[in-house]
């Protein structure tokens, strides 16, 4: 029978985890398939239920339910509880008793690492993160976990109250961005503004990337398309790194946790990029 997993998220559109995991699944002979599933707020822990009573291989979760979903599970694994949210969650039967414990992960940080390390930076000594919303949380995480000194430069810096030392925040400023940035060997942009085409460019007009050492990695978590940010440090001679190798290793890093096998990482990534040029073609 053919085992299904489940991708939640309100909307659930824009996903392109069904096309990474079915890849996947195919490569290795797993027998499922990946569904999305558009799941409001008020039904996301009656539909974890649900998923966990039927069987289901396992579920990648999505906006604007990382949170909420922790509620849903049985048990967090630490990377989770660290970060205060779930990206994953694991189905595991206990035959002794008739249940499903639904453990919750998040492997968006190790994603992130992962992504670093195959562009060529595993341990950067020092970091800056732009903004202190929920994607910044699993990179700070990851961040500290490859022991570089990590700066987050937010708007509002009452919205970090989460961050664990020994990172510190700093009030978004042009004086603050140049003197974090001039010594930054990777520069991440966490922030949404490259959802949005206004707030794209104008993200870019503020950031001083050119300050940057010239060997300064400058990223996004963005995976659609390249940000404003990263076009003007292509052109100022920086090496950039979009959000397609973090997406790609995180659901690496589930696949391994729901099938146990080794995740077929370049089947993933063609697979991504096929699915991103179907989009843009309009197919």
């Amino acid at each position: 029978m053919t085992r299904h997993a489940a991708v939640l998220g309100w909307p659930i559109g824009h996903s392109a985890s069904p096309a990474i995991h079915d890849a996947a699944f195919r490569a290795t002979g797993v027998d499922a398939v990946m569904r999305a599933r558009a799941v409001p707020p008020d039904e996301l822990l009656a539909t974890v239920a649900a998923l966990a009573g039927d069987g289901c291989l396992g579920a990648s979760v999505t906006v604007p339910h990382k949170q909420a979903v922790m509620a849903a599970c049985t048990s967090l694994a630490a990377p989770a509880a660290r970060i205060g949210a779930v990206n994953c969650l694991q189905f595991v039967a206990a035959a002794a008793t008739g249940t499903t414990a639904v453990i919750g992960h998040n492997t968006d940080g190790a994603g992130f690492a992962a992504a670093l390390a195959a562009a060529g930076l595993a341990r950067p000594a020092v970091a800056v993160v732009l903004g202190a919303g929920g994607a910044a949380r699993a990179v700070v995480d990851a961040l500290l976990g490859l022991g570089s000194q990590v700066t987050v430069v937010a708007r509002r810096p009452e919205a970090a109250d989460w961050l664990p030392a020994p990172a510190v925040v700093r009030a978004w400023t042009p004086a603050v961005l140049a003197e974090v940035v001039a010594t930054a060997a990777v520069l991440i942009d966490a922030t949404s503004a490259g959802l949005d085409a206004a707030a794209d460019r104008q993200l870019a007009a503020t950031v001083p990337v050119t300050q940057t050492p010239p060997g300064c990695l400058v990223t996004s978590l963005i995976y659609h398309h390249a940000t404003a940010l990263l076009e003007l440090a292509d052109h100022a001679g920086r090496p950039t790194l979009d959000g397609r190798g973090m997406l790609v290793h995180q659901a690496a890093a589930a696949f391994t946790l729901w099938t146990g096998l080794p995740a077929p990482l370049a089947v993933m990534t063609a697979a991504l990029d096929a699915e991103l040029t179907r989009r843009a073609r309009g197919a």
